[in-house]
This record gives structure tokens, sequence and C-alpha cells, in this order.
């Protein structure tokens, strides 16, 4: 039995509600957004915006769904035929999760500015965070057999989420490509002491 293919019509349709949606958020306050004023821009009237979705809110979680999908999609795509990632030889123009936050500034810059309308912020750390968890074994070899290996690994991904966020949140002060190269620095590199800044203050 064949899957039927989505009407182009209808994808036309929903793309023209997800670009006026995100357009009409960096004006207002998603609360201050009407149905009338979303069709009204679109150019279509409520009977086609009721014929996809029963609210607003309804058409807000599928923008932010489908962003996570293409996330997904080039968070995987560097490793997908490979069943082991070396730090030390893996080409960082591979990453191109950051070329995706590029592509899509626009919408991840707005929606961390209105993070409570969604509570986008804890969301995108908790896909992010799946992502790892789901995706990658952690080396555990040369850790000191006294570190709560699942402590490690949160470590690990926490560490590498605050990085995407500040990048996101300083307004993408560095390129991808740099960023992809610190990125594979970082996890390959080991702390074994710190100093204490401003010890005779």
């Amino acid at each position: 039995m064949s899957i039927p293919y989505p009407d182009k019509r209808v994808i036309r349709t929903k793309e023209k509600f997800h670009e006026v949606l995100i357009d009409l958020m960096e004006e207002k306050n998603f609360h201050d957004i009407t149905i009338t004023g979303i069709v009204k821009t679109a150019g279509f009237n409520r009977g086609t915006f009721y014929a996809h979705y029963e609210k607003k809110e309804e058409l807000l979680e599928e923008v932010i769904e489908n962003m996570f999908d293409k996330m997904k999609e080039v968070f995987r795509k560097p490793y997908e035929d490979l069943s082991v990632i070396n730090f030390h030889d893996f080409p960082s123009n591979s990453i191109i999760l950051f070329d995706h936050f590029i592509e899509h500034r626009q919408f991840y810059k707005l929606m961390l500015r209105q993070a409570s309308t969604t509570n986008f912020q804890e969301r995108f750390s908790n896909q992010l965070d799946k992502y790892f968890r789901e995706e990658f074994e952690f080396d555990v070899t040369n850790i000191d057999p006294s570190i709560d290996i699942e402590l490690f690994i949160t470590y690990r991904i926490n560490g590498i989420i605050g990085i995407i966020l500040q990048w996101i949140e300083d307004d993408f002060p560095t390129s991808p490509s740099y960023m992809g190269e610190q990125l594979l620095h970082v996890l390959n590199f080991s702390t074994e002491k710190i100093y204490i800044k401003n010890k005779n203050e």
C-alpha cells in the first residue's frame, strides 16, 4: 500500500502561515497576535486557518516541531555513515549544526527572546540532550573510575548545549566553521587543574 504524499497546496499554505507567524512575532508578543491578524497578513481567510489549526498555539507548536525535525537531521548528518567518531581526525566542516542555526537565525533568536511563551530554551536544551543520549555512547575508558559516568556525560552534554546557546544569544559573533573547530578542540581537551582568579584582591 503506497503512502500518500501531502498535498502541495497544503504544504505551501502551512509554510505561509509559519512564515507570517514568525514575522508577526518579530513585531509583537505572541499573546498579542490574533488569528485575524495572521490570516490577514497571510492573505487567507479564517476558514483556511481553521482547516488546518484549531488555535494559534497549534500553529506555533507546528513551527517549533518542524524546526526541531530540521535540527535533528543536521545533527545526525555528519555521522550517518559512521560507527565511531574520533575527534582527533574528524573534519570540523562536517559539523553542520552551526550552519543550521545561522540559516534559521531569525527563528532561534526570536524564540529565545520569547522563551516564556513556550519554554523554548528548556525545550531546545532538552531536545539536544535527547539527541546526544540517544545517538552517542561516550568513550569513558580513560575516565577516573571514581567519577560517576552519568554525571560526566551530563557535564559534557550540558557544556556543549551551553556553548550553542551562548553563541546564539550573543548574535552569532563567530562563523559556523569556527564554532565547529572550537567544539572539536573542547571535546579533545581535558583540564587537569584550574587557577583561582583575583586571589590576592
